[in-house]
């Protein structure tokens, strides 16, 4: 059954084991910018959580950036040695390749060579997924958020190609409906399907009762494309407590429906 969790700070972990979900999402690149003993620290609270932080997204800071002509190989596989291999303490399962502000191609970048670095690092950072046992889900993003790679069809194409066994995309339901992609997407993407992430698409908010949002459809269109893993809230709130209560809420029974109709 799809397992439900939320992007929020590890000071409210607690919190979200008992509300129910499933696990919690943290920011990988704020994780690795942490001192050792900032991190044992967090590492040391997360052992005492009934739930692991098994999803990451914030998968790179723009100063690791992976087009343009400032790349540096050398700094990719530094970083991703050190994040990756706290992800991996924390029960880090999969890691989202959003990362805009590392990602985003400059002004006059010729867009094939951008495409180029994109594949040469995923290449990279496969090597370092397959060390730690994690996935690297690559997100497509809003055009107004990211220059390249924009649609779940265009993660899909991206992972399978290069058939990179670490490598699978992400469907982030918000994004789709800011770029009009229709939620079939999440069906064809398949086994190629890594993690998903939802929101209210009106202002990016936790999903809430009646908030027009077809939740149900989502998880109808996961569910119909063999999908049975991850789905995390990412969004906006103003009490997270209030509101994440209500999220679960809403989502656990839109999967229950949707798994009843199957």
């Amino acid at each position: 059954m799809i397992r439900l969790g939320v992007c929020t700070s590890p000071a409210n972990a607690a919190e979200v084991a008992q509300i129910g979900f499933d696990y919690i999402e943290l920011g990988l690149s704020s994780i690795a910018a942490m001192s050792e003993e900032e991190f044992n620290t967090l590492a040391a609270q997360m052992d005492e959580c009934p739930i692991k932080a098994e999803a990451y997204n914030g998968m790179l800071p723009a100063s690791v950036p992976v087009t343009g002509p400032d790349v540096n190989a050398s700094q990719q596989h530094e970083y991703l040695e050190l994040a990756f291999a706290r992800a991996h303490r924390l029960g880090g399962k999969v890691v989202v390749f959003g990362s805009s502000g590392a990602r985003n191609v400059p002004e006059g970048y010729p867009i094939d060579m951008a495409w180029r670095q994109v594949v040469n690092f995923l290449r990279l950072a496969e090597r370092h997924a397959a060390n730690y046992d994690i996935t690297i889900a690559i997100e497509p993003l809003r055009k107004k958020e990211s220059n390249i790679i924009n649609y779940v069809s265009e993660a899909v194409l991206l992972s399978s190609i290069h058939q990179l066994p670490h490598i699978r995309a992400l469907g982030d339901t918000y994004h789709m409906a800011m770029g009009s992609e229709p939620l079939s997407a999440l069906t064809l993407a398949g086994d190629m399907l890594a993690h998903v992430h939802t929101a209210n698409a009106i202002g990016r908010k936790y999903p809430a009762p009646g908030d027009g949002e077809n939740y149900e459809g989502i998880f109808e269109a996961l569910i119909e494309g063999g999908y049975d893993a991850r789905v995390s809230i990412e969004g906006g709130c103003t009490d997270f407590s209030a509101e994440a209560r209500a999220a679960f809420e809403v989502l656990t029974q839109a999967r229950d429906a949707a798994y009843a109709k199957k």
